[in-house]
């Protein structure tokens, strides 16, 4: 397994950052403020490259009439990208491991949306993590499957 640093915080990585989701993912991109987002990076040891970033937003949904006042934080991890000429190296796991547990200070569960074609996610997610798909009935979007990771779990 390749040693690597993470960290809490986009530094002077934010264009580094960028550069990478949208490599994995063209239409991707830093959430906004107003997601509330936490960002970790992930460079491997003696490098200044970014080798990993992973998003996490509030996922928290609410009626329009229930908007006002302090929103609960509900983590949704949105991105996790490992540039794909380091995978294969455990950093992956690494990173996922990082971001879930810092996430989920505080708070019961992490919720983790998942594109469809992406069965190899869903295989990661589940087996290396230890995620849960959401059960049928909470699926709400065709095109995505929902997996909760869980402290406990973990």
């Amino acid at each position: 397994m390749t040693p690597a640093q993470i960290s809490f915080g986009l530094g002077e990585h934010t264009e580094a950052a960028r550069a990478l989701l949208q490599r994995e993912w063209p239409l991707a991109d830093l959430p906004s403020s107003v997601n509330e987002p936490r960002i970790w990076i992930m460079k491997c040891a003696g490098s200044n490259t970014l080798a990993g970033v992973a998003v996490v937003t509030n996922g928290f949904r609410v009626r329009a009439a229930a908007a006002d006042g302090p929103r609960p934080y509900h983590p949704l991890l949105e991105y996790l990208v490992v540039d794909q000429q380091m995978r294969g190296e455990g950093l992956g796991r690494q990173l996922a491991r990082r971001v879930l547990l810092d996430a989920s200070k505080g708070t019961h569960d992490v919720h983790i949306e998942v594109e469809r074609t992406r069965p190899d996610a869903v295989r990661f997610w589940t087996r290396h993590m230890h995620c849960t798909v959401v059960p049928a009935p909470e699926q709400t979007d065709s095109k995505i499957y929902y997996l909760r990771w869980s402290p406990s779990e973990g």
